[in-house]
Parts: structure tokens; sequence; C-alpha cells
């Protein structure tokens, strides 16, 4: 046993009632219950253990425990509780095939469209009905190296919170601002009422993203991955940009055109 670990206990039972209830949380209905959810892998527990909130608790078996040593100091000084558990119970927590051995059990992030725009971020993403976990967990990745102040999840769109998202993120899900429970029309109404300029991105129409006039304040909103947004919701949108596609491939995936689009905007924003 590492000497800078001393787990809180030692679970042995996949019946035990602490990881019934932490298991259920792989259902959306039971983590917005609970107001938890979980952060599996090294990556996202580190991240997770020098959050604003920090997790209720750390699971890991042998292996995961030997790898939170170099953490033992956020887990002392925040008083994280840490069980080590047996591998049948880390399987029934895990949504990997290969688990690293180790998952955070946190609070949830999101806070109030308002509060994210208190202080006017100049960029904020919308992720209007985007339904693959992966693709949502890599666009708040994007976000986030990209400077954008806030991400707008859509009640549309995949929860933030799908154990998949989160591991997509690779720990960023605790660095941007995030906004849920919104539907479409109501997020885009309240940020154009609170000056921001929205800009949807379309596969076939629109000025050339590097051609684009980014406005002062813009909330760049990325659609479906295959039919982009509804025509009333697009209706709503100041302007529609494209990434012009000079190869022969169809289109690009909807984490891969955020990127590009995203990065311009930080461009530009450096001149």
């Amino acid at each position: 046993m590492p000497d800078g670990v001393r787990p809180t206990g030692i679970i042995e039972s996949t019946k035990n009632e602490r990881i019934r209830r932490y298991r259920r949380l792989l259902k959306r209905n039971f983590r917005y219950r609970e107001g938890l959810f979980l952060a599996e892998g090294m990556k996202a527990v580190a991240e997770s253990l020098t959050a604003s909130r920090p997790p209720e608790c750390v699971l890991c078996d042998e292996k995961g425990l030997r790898a939170l040593e170099a953490y033992s100091d956020y887990l002392g000084t925040r008083n994280v509780p840490c069980f080590q558990v047996a591998p049948p119970v880390m399987e029934l927590l895990a949504s990997t095939v290969t688990p690293q051995g180790v998952v955070a059990v946190c609070p949830m992030l999101h806070r109030p469209l308002e509060e994210m725009l208190a202080e006017a971020p100049p960029v904020v993403l919308v992720a209007n009905r985007v339904r693959d976990p992966g693709n949502l967990g890599t666009m708040v990745r994007v976000a986030d190296a990209a400077g954008t102040g806030g991400v707008v999840v859509c009640s549309e769109s995949v929860d933030i919170y799908n154990p998949k998202t989160v591991r997509s993120t690779a720990g960023s899900i605790f660095h941007v601002p995030v906004c849920v429970g919104l539907g479409a029309e109501e997020a885009l109404g309240r940020l154009k009422e609170s000056g921001y300029a929205v800009l949807l991105a379309d596969a076939r129409e629109g000025a050339v993203v590097w051609e684009t006039e980014w406005p002062e304040r813009t909330a760049l909103v990325m659609g479906n991955e295959a039919w982009g947004v509804p025509e009333k919701e697009g209706e709503m949108a100041d302007g529609r940009v494209r990434v012009p596609i000079v190869g022969r491939a169809e289109s690009l995936n909807v984490a891969a055109a955020t990127a590009v689009i995203l990065f311009d905007m930080l461009r530009r924003r450096w001149r």
C-alpha cells in the first residue's frame, strides 16, 4: 500500500449500499436526482481533485490506489475519502472495457446561463442536438483549449454527465463553465437578449469561416451530426458560417468542425 494514500475503508461486496447508490449514477435520471456524476480514469479524477468543489469520494482498486499516490496531498488537504474496492466492484462502476481502476464521485458542475454570462465572455459554444457523447465531450475539450467562455448544452443534446462524455472531455469538464437544461429556442433567445450574435455553423451555407467578421460577443451554434438544427431554430441565427471542404470528404465531424471554427475565432482575437 502506498504510504501517501491511506484508504478510508475497503469495499469488497458488490451489494454494498454505497456501491449500489453510485452504480445508479450511470443512469441520467438518478444523476440529476442525486446531483452527482462519475468521473472515470486518472486524468478526470486528477482534475476533479483540483476543481472548485471536490469529489464526494474516490473509489479505486489496487492499481488505481498506486496511481493516486501522486495526488495524496489533494486527497488529504481537501478531506476527500478514498475507498479501495475489489475488482468486481470496480467493474460495476466503470464504463470502459479496460478500466484504469479509479473513479471519482463528483458534484454536478453546471451553472445558470446568467451566471455564465456575468463576465461577458466573448465566445460561447452552444451544443444543439449533439447526440454522440464522444463528440460532445471532445467539443468541451476543444472549447477549453480555445479559451471559450462557456458551453451551453441544450436539453435536446446528450447528457454532459454521460460517462463517455465526461471521459471524452479529458478533464476539461472541470475547467469550462457549463449550462444545461435549457431548450434550444430558449437558450438562443436568452443569448440574443444578452447581446450575443448567434452564428450557426452550416455544412453547406454561409460565409467561409476565415472570411467571417466575428462580432464582439458571439454564440456559436453547432448542430446535430447528421441534420444540423431545425428550421425554426435556424431562423433565430444572425448568420451562418461554414468550413469549406476542398477535398472529397462529404463533411467534417461536428467536433472537428468546432475545433476549426473556435480556433479561427481565437486567432482573430489575438491579432
